[in-house]
Parts: C-alpha cells; structure tokens; sequence
C-alpha cells in the first residue's frame, strides 16, 4: 500500500500514467508567457478523452475555502456520490484532510502543480491506486480561483 507520494515538479513525468502525463501537457500547452492559464482557456470538446477523471475546484480567494464546482463521471463512480456544490473540506478524497491541503494549498499559494499517487479505499471499501495532477487556473495571473484536477484510478496489486 502506498500513501502520499507526493510531488511539486515535473520529476513524477518519469513514472505517471500516459494518461496523467497527456493532461499535463496539455494544460502546460495553455501556459503563454509562463503565465497559469485561466478556465476559458480550455474549450471541453478538446478535453473530451479527460472530462471523466476532472474535477474543477473554486477557491474563494479571501477564505481560501473550497467547493466542487464540477466532478466527473468517473470521480463521482469512485466515491459514490456527487459533491458537485459541496465543500472540499467535508467531502475531500484522501487519506486525511492534511493530504489534501497538502495538495491543493501548494497549487493555490505557489501558482505550481502537485501530483499525488496514492492508495485509497473507493466508495465500497476496496483499495484503489488514486494518481492525480492537480493545476492551477486564474483568471488575472495573480490568484488561482480554480483548480483542476485530473485522476486516474487502478487496482491495487495484493
């Protein structure tokens, strides 16, 4: 079993999912400039093969809380239910909320990525390996309002 392994950099390229790996690249694509790219940089017909494993975040940037925007088919099937409207902080999908935090307050502070591939129970109790890339969006290249988060799930070898 694996928990939080945990990276800040473009190193877990080296051993991510082809799948996490192509959304990286493609949410890289929209950085101009080294600027962190804003929600109507994308267009969600480019992102169709991703849209299952999204989930979008808003930030309130005074409170720094955080609620479900939008969470995909695939995130939902995983945990059992929709939070879509709901707070992170009470429906998070971690080990702990510390985890969590850890994930998300580097990509709000920093403007950076975080990438964590863990073990996690599913809805039903079984262990699934949960490897996700957390980004940054903004819509004025100063405070990230969003962040967008894309998860792949696998069995968890016994």
């Amino acid at each position: 079993m694996k928990f939080n392994a945990r990276v800040f950099d473009e190193s877990f390229l080296d051993r991510c999912d082809e799948r996490i790996a192509a959304f990286y690249q493609l949410w890289k694509s929209k950085c101009k400039n080294n600027s962190t790219p804003s929600r109507s940089d994308f267009d969600p017909i480019e992102m169709i093969e991703f849209l299952p494993g999204i989930t979008l975040v808003d930030v309130d940037i005074e409170t720094l809380e955080l609620t479900y925007r939008l969470v995909g088919t695939n995130e939902v099937a995983v945990r059992g239910k929709d939070p879509t409207g709901e707070s992170v902080k009470d429906n998070f999908h971690a080990n702990t909320w510390e985890d969590a935090w850890g994930n998300y307050g580097h990509v709000i502070m920093t403007q950076g990525i975080a990438y964590d591939d863990s073990d996690i129970p599913n809805s039903n109790g079984v262990m699934v390996g949960d490897e996700t890339i957390f980004v940054p969006l903004s819509p004025d290249g100063e405070h990230v309002n969003i962040v967008m988060l894309y998860s792949i799930q696998r069995r968890v070898s016994r």
